[in-house]
C-alpha cells in the first residue's frame, strides 16, 4: 500500500495524500487508514522525551478547555473519554438499544483513538501524565443531555424542533444517568489499574495527585476557580504557565436560550437527586455540606447555568 502511495505522490506529495486518504477512501478502507495514522501519532508522542498528557475524563467536565490550555503550552495532549474496549462496546450497545444511528461516525472516531492509545501507550506500559476531572453529577447529566440532544432525539436542531415540554418530560428516559457515577469503576480503573476511591480526596483543596507506576495522575474538580486550575495544571505538567479559556460552554451554544429555560422549569424527582448525590462518586469528591447545598438547589427549582 505504501509503495502505491509513493508512486501516486508524483502529483500530490505523499504526506498530503496520506492526510487526505481517510476522507477520500470509503468505509472500512478509510477507517483503517485513520486508525493507522492515529497509532503512528500516539506512538510518536509516547516515545518523546516528555511523556504525553491524556485528558482522560467522562464528558462534560470542562475537559476541552483543559486540553486546549495544555496543548497551547507546547505539550503532546490527547483528549479521550474511553480507552477500554469494553467501554466502547457499552457505548455501542447503548446506542443500539435506543435505536440511535446518527452518531455512528463520532463513535467510530472515539473507538479509533481508544484503540490507538490502548495499543501504543497503555499495553506497552509507557509513561504518561493523566488529567481527569470530576463534576457534580446532576449538573453534568443536564449538560450532557443538551450536548447530544440532536443525537438522542434523532432530530436536527432538536432544541428548536422538539417542544420544551417533551424535552423536560423525557429527560430521564433518553440516556443513562448512571454513567458518570460508574465511570471510574467501569472505565478508568480497568484501563489504568488505578482505583481513585482507594485514595482519600482532599475536598477542600479540590484536587489530588496520584503516582502509580508509569502514570502520574491529577484528579481535579470541575468547579475550582479557573486561576487555581491554571496553577495546579502548570505545576502538574511542569510548564511555566497554563491559560484556560472557556470551551464547549452551554451559554455559548445555539441551544443556550432553550437550555436556560429548561433549567428554570425542570423539576427533578427527589429520589433521582438523592440517588445521584448519595452515590459513592459524589460522596468521595464533595463534602456533605456541599452536597446538601446542591440538593437544595435542584429540589428548590433554583438551578442556574450549569
Amino acid at each position: 500500500m505504501r509503495a502505491v502511495l509513493r508512486k501516486l505522490s508524483r502529483l500530490v506529495r505523499y504526506g498530503e495524500l496520506r492526510e487526505a486518504l481517510p476522507t477520500l477512501l470509503p468505509g472500512p478502507a478509510g477507517r483503517a487508514v485513520r486508525r493507522s495514522r492515529l497509532r503512528r501519532e500516539v506512538r510518536r508522542c509516547a516515545r518523546h522525551a516528555t511523556p504525553p498528557v491524556l485528558v482522560y475524563t467522562m464528558s462534560k467536565v470542562a475537559s476541552s478547555a483543559v486540553t486546549e490550555a495544555l496543548q497551547s503550552s507546547g505539550l503532546n495532549v490527547f483528549q479521550i473519554h474511553v480507552i477500554s474496549a469494553a467501554g466502547v462496546r457499552r457505548i455501542r450497545a447503548g446506542m443500539r438499544a435506543r435505536g440511535l444511528t446518527g452518531a455512528r461516525a463520532e463513535v467510530n472516531n472515539l473507538a479509533d483513538l481508544a484503540h490507538a492509545v490502548r495499543e501504543e501507550l497503555i499495553k506497552p506500559g509507557r509513561p504518561a501524565k493523566i488529567v481527569t476531572l470530576v463534576r457534580e453529577p446532576v449538573a453534568r447529566n443536564v449538560s450532557f443531555y443538551f450536548q447530544i440532544l440532536d443525537d438522542l432525539w434523532q432530530t436536527r436542531a432538536a432544541h428548536e424542533n422538539v417542544p420544551l415540554a417533551r424535552l423536560l418530560a423525557e429527560y430521564h428516559d433518553r440516556f443513562s444517568h448512571e454513567r458518570s457515577l460508574n465511570w471510574f469503576d467501569e472505565e478508568f480503573k480497568p484501563s489504568l489499574g488505578i482505583d481513585v476511591y482507594e485514595h482519600p480526596f482532599p475536598r477542600e483543596a479540590g484536587f489530588r495527585r496520584i503516582d502509580s507506576g508509569a502514570y502520574e495522575v491529577l484528579v481535579m474538580r470541575h468547579d475550582l476557580d479557573d486561576r487555581r486550575k491554571e496553577e495546579i495544571l502548570a505545576d502538574f505538567a511542569g510548564v511555566p504557565r497554563v491559560s484556560l479559556a472557556p470551551r464547549n460552554v452551554g451559554a455559548e451554544k445555539p441551544y443556550a436560550a432553550v437550555y436556560r429555560e429548561f433549567l428554570r422549569r425542570v423539576r427533578l424527582p427527589e429520589a433521582y437527586v438523592d440517588r445521584m448525590l448519595g452515590s459513592r462518586y459524589a460522596r468521595h469528591f464533595y463534602t456533605p455540606e456541599e452536597l446538601a447545598r446542591v440538593r437544595e438547589k435542584w429540589l428548590g427549582g433554583r438551578a442556574e447555568y450549569v
